[in-house]
């Protein structure tokens, strides 16, 4: 049952009256110290949007990022909920060091402590996050109940065998065309149709990246039509077209950049979210604008070209990196320069479809080598495949200065003092300047009063703390 009673609205907050105190609660602002004795709610985090009023429920987005991160990811959304009419929330509780079924848990328990304190609307509560918090995100309305759909940014689904059965909960994602994630997801739009759950998928020229506040502004107006459609009423014309409106306008600016290709795809998404809602024969017309227009039909071939020129990189870079880490193939650190520098060409094309390509193939190398020295990591740490891993992302991150540190700290430790100087002035050279760290590295003790190693220090931070020969 819920705890509010007596709810009184002044200078912008409101009180509730729960059991052996009263909760002052503002709107228009996050809160992020729920004022309540109780150590799950404190660590939640709420965004009232600025018309809240407790006479009535209100839909919910629970942000589904970890730590610091949820708070970041709700901030970024108080504009779009402000202006859609959602409350946001979230725990800090959540980390990606947990299984996923304590975070569910958690998710869980934070929820029912919303129910007790809000005028939630149990038939509009969504999960949302951004990359690896989108990707919890749309497994929770599968494992936990009220959750009826998912708000996913910059993310794919990871665990389709979780997903729930036939229009168990409803999908929106926003993406960038330049995410190495992008083809992943056109699959999971597909694995989503068959599996009949409503889904509508916002994307945009841009990378692996928060989207720019019109996107999540349409992110929020899906939720909200997408529920009219189910729920209803449908009879909240203004709201609808003011969104197609909204719509339309994104369409024409697509088209008139050129973005053809982008501008269909969304086209075909907005004629499936607004058919019952409103006339769509605006978007039909467009459709067949566009269709006959010989810059798309170009478009839509280099696109295809493209699709399955990554498909092979992709397979060849995963193939690769697998071989050369189970062998310690130091040999092949050459072919990866080699294929990182062939990516800064496509990403410099003058083609857009080349350029974006690039884009992709940086992302997906450097996420790759990411999850390998996740795996390698994993209980007994496997050195070489280590050292070898974090000299790769030398070459594909070359101002991640973390991987330098730990190529020098692992190879130390083994005596290869050489490979730890070449390493050391690969990472001067690019920038790093403090020699506080470098003094303090594990398994440097040698290194570190060694006359290269000072040497090096000396002549690119201009000092060294130990004196180097012949001076």
């Amino acid at each position: 049952m819920k705890r509010f009673f007596l709810l009184f609205l002044f200078f912008g907050c409101f009180l509730l009256e729960a059991p052996a105190q009263q909760l002052v609660l503002r709107k228009g602002v996050v809160i992020d110290s729920f004022p309540v004795q109780d150590s799950l709610a404190r660590d939640l985090k709420l965004y009232l949007p600025g018309d809240f009023d407790p006479g009535r429920t209100w839909p919910v987005i629970f942000v589904c990022d970890h730590g610091i991160r949820a708070l970041q990811t709700l901030r970024a959304m108080t504009e779009a909920a402000d202006k859609n009419g959602y409350i946001l929330a979230t725990t800090v509780a959540l980390q990606d060091t947990l299984s996923l079924t304590e975070n569910v848990l958690r998710i869980n328990a934070s929820m029912e402590k919303l129910r007790e304190y809000l005028p939630l609307d149990l038939n509009r509560v969504y999960s949302a996050g951004f990359d690896i918090g989108g990707q919890l995100a749309a497994l929770v309305p599968s494992l936990i109940r009220p959750f009826r759909g998912v708000l996913s940014v910059a993310s794919h689904l990871t665990a389709p065998e979780l997903i729930g059965a036939k229009g168990s909960f409803e999908f929106v994602g926003i993406m960038g065309r330049g995410d190495y994630q992008y083809t992943e997801l056109r699959a999971a739009e597909e694995f989503l149709d068959r599996k009949k759950i409503p889904n509508h998928v916002l994307y945009h020229g841009g990378g692996h990246q928060w989207p720019e506040p019109p996107m999540l502004d349409f992110g929020m107006q899906f939720l909200t039509l997408m529920a009219l459609k189910k729920y209803g009423p449908r009879s909240d014309a203004a709201l609808v077209q003011s969104s197609y409106l909204d719509f339309q306008q994104h369409i024409d600016n697509l088209v008139s950049r050129g973005d053809f290709l982008l501008a269909l795809d969304q086209v075909e998404e907005g004629l499936s979210l607004y058919d019952g809602l409103t006339d769509t024969g605006w978007l039909k017309e467009k459709r067949r604008e566009i269709r006959k227009n010989k810059t798309y039909r170009a478009q839509k071939r280099e696109f295809d070209k493209i699709l399955v020129q990554e498909d092979n990189l992709t397979a060849d870079y995963g193939f690769y990196l697998q071989e050369d880490v189970n062998s310690f193939n130091l040999n092949n650190l050459g072919w990866w320069n080699h294929q990182m520098k062939k990516i800064t060409e496509y990403q410099q094309s003058p083609k857009k479809e080349e350029q974006l390509l690039g884009q992709r193939l940086d992302g997906y190398v450097n996420a790759l080598i990411d999850d390998f020295i996740d795996t390698y990591g994993m209980g007994v740490p496997d050195d070489d495949g280590l050292i070898l891993l974090h000299m790769l992302k030398t070459i594909t991150a070359p101002l991640d200065y973390g991987h330098y540190l730990k190529v020098i700290s692992m190879t130390a430790k083994y005596g290869d003092f050489g490979t730890a100087n070449f390493y050391l002035e690969e990472l001067l050279k690019n920038g790093y300047k403090d020699a506080d760290t470098l003094y303090e590295l594990p398994h440097t003790g040698l290194l570190r009063i060694s006359p290269e190693f000072n040497s090096l220090l000396e002549e690119y931070l201009g000092a060294a703390r130990y004196a180097v020969e012949g001076q």
